[in-house]
């Protein structure tokens, strides 16, 4: 039997997508924060490490790369990774949870014949 060790397990999170390394860290947060919760009062001072958000730059690459091809669409990115693709935000949302994805950018890529939405 193969050996654990600290560094095959780093070695190993190193190969993880950003969003199951995100998912890990969500757990094991959650583990400390349990730790904590059953510790000395000094120790219960710790407050949990934020969640670290996603860098969006992947999913816009891949949008600017493929706008033409799911103009008028929602999508759902992981990263670089689509999700989903459809006609409505409901279904791409809908979609992205099952996934399981962490954070995921859900976006409308426009047609080049839309107007440009500006809001009120």
């Amino acid at each position: 039997m193969a050996e654990i060790t600290v560094e095959k397990i780093f070695e190993q999170i190193g190969r993880l997508s950003d969003s199951d390394r995100a998912k890990l860290f969500k757990m094991l947060a959650g583990e400390a924060i349990k730790h904590a919760n059953g510790t000395t009062a000094s120790q219960k001072n710790l407050k949990p490490l934020p969640i670290p958000v996603p860098d969006p730059e992947p999913s816009h690459r891949w949008m600017a790369a493929n706008r033409l091809e799911y103009a008028g669409q929602w999508v759902a990115l992981d990263g670089d990774r689509l999700i989903a693709s459809g006609r409505t935000e409901a279904e791409v949302a809908d979609a992205a949870e099952a996934d399981g994805a962490y954070l995921p950018l859900i976006g409308y890529i426009p047609r080049p014949d839309e107007p440009t939405f500006i809001g009120l």
